[in-house]
């Protein structure tokens, strides 16, 4: 074998071997109940590790002694932006997503937190999923669902949805803004089985 033919063997060895050490970090945006928690569950079973920005807030919520309402993880997620910018709680996440597996990062709701996700990594590939699904079949999911927080009334789903979708203040949330930097689009308006067969058909193509 010549030193050019080695050399382009070598190379191309070198270039499979970095396409297998490539992970994927998958960030899920979407309106309330639209099963963004359905479809992480189906990422685990397949081995990635979950991580969801609310947490960040539950969190933040609980050191202040304050009800873990809906209104008030708006309203404190809106303050941490406020104080450390509309991409703080993505920032803050970044260092959990770097060992060598693949991830979920769950409640994605302003497009600064995309930007600051899909950044260059060493070793992972970042892509948003969209969930999504009628508003009535999310209405009726919600008062099934019975979480701490949730709105009582159909009224009230709809008000406080539409605070959520899009605000002037880029420190707030921006759901259309952010639904619009999505990568993948997934209808979650059927049954699991559906669910589970569009995530796993987007999966075999990253």
């Amino acid at each position: 074998m010549t030193f050019f033919e080695e050399f382009s063997e070598n190379t191309e060895k070198a270039r499979i071997s970095e396409v297998f050490l490539s992970y994927h970090i998958i960030g899920l945006t979407g309106r309330n109940a639209a099963g963004k928690g359905a479809v992480a569950d189906i990422l685990k079973k397949h081995s990635f590790v979950y991580h969801s920005l609310s947490d960040t807030l539950r969190e933040e919520l609980k050191k202040k002694g304050k009800e873990e309402s809906r209104t008030n993880l708006i309203q404190i997620g809106n303050d941490l932006r406020n104080s450390g910018g509309p991409s703080v709680l993505a920032d803050l996440m970044i260092k959990n997503l770097i060992s060598s597996e693949n991830h979920i990062v769950d409640s994605i709701r302003n497009p600064s937190e995309v930007d600051s996700l899909n950044r260059k990594y060493d070793n992972h590939i970042f892509n948003l999923f969209l969930v999504d699904a009628d508003q009535k079949i999310r209405f009726d999911r919600l008062k099934k669902r019975g979480r701490k927080g949730d709105s009582s009334s159909w009224e009230e789903f709809v008000y406080q949805e539409s605070l959520e979708e899009k605000s002037d203040d880029p420190n707030k949330q921006q759901l259309l803004a952010t639904i619009s930097k999505a990568d993948f689009v997934i209808d979650n308006s059927g049954s699991l089985a559906d669910l589970e067969k569009n995530v796993l058909g987007i999966l075999s193509n990253l």
